[in-house]
């Protein structure tokens, strides 16, 4: 799970892979309206982020999770955490693939949503999540203001984002809930990232950081004595959502809670296909991985793949079909193009698809995320669901407890 955080100065340093095709399609490059360009990934599967040195672009590509640039001059912005994942979500966290000599702490796990600070092209001073300047990284950074009154940590962040850092922070609050329900609102310092190299500041160096921005720091554990017993009791506890594994050369691995009656949920979830397709497209697969039997995860990855790829190929139908469509429409009168666009492309797609094909058409979303959305929309009910199975050819999943099979 270690390996050497990739050197990125630059915006070119990722659109070269993008332009030579070694770029997952699931990598998406958004230009926002605050002059940056930010790059995520929108779905996950298992060739999203390859195991490093499968490919040239494995390590770069775990890098794409809020990565921002100033979109003028290419110059890299922000970095924020390198994707980690789950003891046990993939072979290398697996228990005996963990490097637990190595120096490490054990940090708590805040359940809210990842915040980190840069200075934006105009000058000022954002927040964002990884999808960039969103409504929770602006309540987070309004809350932040009225907290540093005299503006003294605002000051120290600028400092930080001087010097060539990525402030990162978690953002708790009544309103922003995840699953844990908070009483206050409260930005926590949880790391310090330099921007190009991607090195990660010593966690004995954050508390003073900290203090100077006016924030609580993460609080920290002592080192792992015995992986089974410190598993063991992690997943079985009932408050919070778990533990990072943080190496002091910053790697890192999640350890979260399993609830009982959250697994027990999630897989009553799986034996409806409505619910399994909804649990695949939203993302929240993941997270529950680790927790499945070796039988079970076989079968709902399995599912996914396939999913996945039937989406892939709708989505990529739709855009050709944009793409033909602005090429082949000439004239430059609005209701005119509308009209030839609906009776000559979108109606022709027929009910199902007509109507994301116009909202790509109209630049709403793109046809991945359009896809998405549409089969999201109908997962409220099983006729709904099942029309855009057979409207899209989509796989279904027949799912049950390694108990009842």
């Amino acid at each position: 799970m270690k390996y050497a955080f990739p050197l990125i100065r630059h915006l070119d340093d990722i659109d070269r892979h993008r332009d030579a095709g070694l770029m997952h399609e699931a990598f998406k490059r958004g230009e926002r309206h605050n002059g940056t360009i930010v790059y995520d990934y929108a779905y996950m599967d298992n060739q999203v982020f390859p195991p490093i040195g499968a490919t040239q672009f494995a390590a770069l590509a775990r890098e794409l999770r809020g990565l921002t640039f100033d979109a003028k001059n290419g110059a890299l912005l922000s970095r924020p955490y390198q994707k980690f994942f789950n003891a046990g979500e993939r072979e290398e966290t697996l228990a005996a693939n963990l490097p637990l000599a190595d120096r490490h702490l054990v940090l708590e796990k805040l359940d809210g949503s990842m915040i980190h600070a840069f200075a934006a092209p105009d000058g000022a001073l954002a927040f964002a999540t990884r999808w960039g300047v969103s409504d929770i990284a602006r309540q987070a950074l309004a809350w932040y203001e009225t907290q540093d009154g005299d503006g003294a940590g605002r000051a120290a962040l600028r400092d930080l984002v001087a010097a060539g850092l990525t402030p990162i922070f978690e953002w708790t609050s009544p309103e922003n809930i995840v699953v844990v329900r908070h009483s206050a609102p409260a930005l926590t310092l949880t790391g310090l990232r330099e921007r190009e190299s991607g090195v990660h500041v010593a966690y004995a160096q954050l508390a003073d950081h900290a203090r100077r921005l006016r924030v609580p720091l993460v609080r920290a554990f002592d080192s792992i004595a015995d992986w089974e017993s410190f598993s063991a009791r992690a997943f079985a506890e009932t408050e919070g959502e778990g533990y990072v594994v943080r190496f002091d050369d910053g790697h890192m691995l999640k350890v979260k809670n399993t609830l009982y009656a959250r697994v027990h949920k999630f897989k009553a979830h799986l034996a409806q296909p409505k619910d399994a397709a909804e649990i695949i497209v939203s993302g929240a697969l993941d997270d529950m991985l680790p927790h499945l039997s070796a039988a079970e995860r076989s079968k709902i990855e399995a599912y996914r793949d396939c999913l996945r790829a039937r989406l892939s190929a709708t989505a990529s139908r739709l855009a050709d079909t944009i793409a033909r469509a602005r090429e082949e429409i000439t004239t430059q009168d609005p209701r005119e193009r509308q009209k030839l666009f609906w009776t000559g492309y979108a109606a022709p797609l027929g009910a199902t698809l007509s109507g994301s094909a116009v909202d790509v058409w109209l630049e709403r979303r793109d046809a991945f995320a359009a896809i998405d959305l549409l089969v999201l929309k109908n997962t409220s009910a099983n006729a709904r669901f099942q029309q855009i199975v057979a409207a899209l050819d989509l796989p279904e999943l027949a799912f049950g407890f390694d108990g009842d099979q």
